[in-house]
């Protein structure tokens, strides 16, 4: 549909995409070889290059997960830290590009959600016209779905701070993104998630009938499409709870950013923010503690 954002030379394989009645076209997320699916940089790069292959006469695209246990379970936090400042500057941008297109698809756009969906996964979502989630896991256990990068000491980095406050309680979204705490399935804010499943064979079900709801193409939400007054005064009651944290403080100087001066300078304060707090002192000794963790429980791998 448009030119895609990758500037590597090498080939990239789209991911799988299945056409569905309708004109709707079902792209699959996956990461062959890695345990979940996460959004890395070859995800992204996957993505981006699927968008290239989408027909302009789709009428709406969805998004699921290869993976029965998680939808995306967040970016690869070890990736991202081998990045010198300017090259994670760069990946941040790159990354942010991709979901920008997603946003802008000329048709109803679907997260089908069916487990855990965190940090990069949530921003993914984010950027879709509506989510749609399973109550629980096939496991029947609630999941965890939100943006924890705060709680790593960093700040999200693909716009979760210009779009979570825009889909329910703004205090809500800005207090839980500013402390890095996820919601549970069993106890979502309203407007989070647009409709729930009880399984996984429900998802496509319910996002044909939310699409055949909707008389217009319904954007993503964004801050920038809010009441101005409304947010910034929810920005000032957040922030005032949130003591002298140096990672929620971000979140709101990013979220300020893009009241102030729009989407893009809101996604830009996300990256120099993020760039900035990973070489602290404290995030540092967050960071070190999260990967030596990862390390003594190999069944969990390196998410945020």
């Amino acid at each position: 549909m448009t030119t895609s954002v990758s500037t590597s030379q090498a080939p990239v394989e789209p991911l799988p995409v299945t056409k569905l009645p309708g004109e709707v076209a079902m792209i699959t997320l996956e990461n062959p070889g890695q345990p979940l699916v996460i959004m890395d940089h070859a995800l992204l790069r996957r993505l981006d290059r699927t968008i290239d292959e989408l027909e302009d006469t789709l009428s709406a695209v969805y998004i699921k997960s290869a993976d029965e246990r998680v939808f995306v379970a967040g970016a690869d936090l070890k990736e991202i830290d081998a990045l010198e400042d300017d090259q994670l500057l760069e990946y941040l941008e790159a990354g942010a590009r991709t979901l920008g297109r997603l946003a802008s698809l000329p048709c109803h756009t679907v997260a089908l959600l069916n487990g855990a969906t965190l940090g990069g996964g949530m921003e993914l979502a984010l950027h879709c016209s509506a989510i749609i989630a399973t109550r629980t896991t096939l496991k029947g256990k609630p999941y965890p779905i939100g943006l924890p990068e705060a709680g790593l000491g960093l700040c999200p980095g693909w716009g979760g701070t210009q779009r979570m406050p825009a889909r329910m309680d703004p205090v809500t979204a800005i207090t839980a993104t500013a402390m890095g705490r996820p919601f549970k399935t069993n106890e979502i804010p309203e407007g989070l998630v647009d409709a729930f499943v009880d399984g996984p064979e429900d998802l496509v079900a319910q996002a044909n009938a939310w699409c055949g709801e909707q008389h217009d193409i319904r954007p993503p939400r964004a801050i920038q499409d809010a009441d101005p007054e409304m947010m910034q005064a929810a920005l000032v009651t957040a922030r005032d709870s949130l003591g002298d944290d140096a990672a929620a403080h971000a979140v709101c100087e990013a979220i300020w950013a893009g009241l102030e001066h729009g989407m893009e300078a809101g996604l830009a304060a996300e990256r120099r923010l993020l760039v900035a707090l990973r070489n602290t002192e404290s995030t540092r000794t967050k960071l070190n503690a999260f990967f030596e963790g990862a390390r003594s429980a190999p069944r969990e791998s390196d998410r945020g």
